[in-house]
């Protein structure tokens, strides 16, 4: 079980998620390696695909909990040959 202090609760936010969450993950501390949202059931494909590649953060883990998920991200250092991230698929 993951400690709920360490999670940020977004799981009521319907509209504006994404951009909500890009604006926690841009403003996280540099020493940060690691960001958890607890996010509401049922966008998982969403979120895949609006967090893809070419961003200091990857989308890393999704665990699926009773009635919301945990996504986690990594922070990730962004490479000037590939900065979108595409060597890797």
């Amino acid at each position: 079980m993951i400690d709920d202090k360490d999670i940020i609760d977004v799981q009521h936010v319907t509209c504006g998620l994404v951009p909500l969450m890009q604006t926690h993950l841009c403003g996280t501390d540099p020493e940060v390696e690691t960001v958890r949202f607890k996010v509401r059931q049922g966008i998982e494909t969403e979120l895949w695909n609006s967090f893809g590649t070419g961003s200091e953060w990857l989308l890393n883990d999704i665990t699926k909990d009773l009635f919301f998920d945990v996504y986690t991200f990594v922070r990730v250092e962004l490479s000037d040959l590939d900065p979108l991230g595409l060597m890797d698929f």
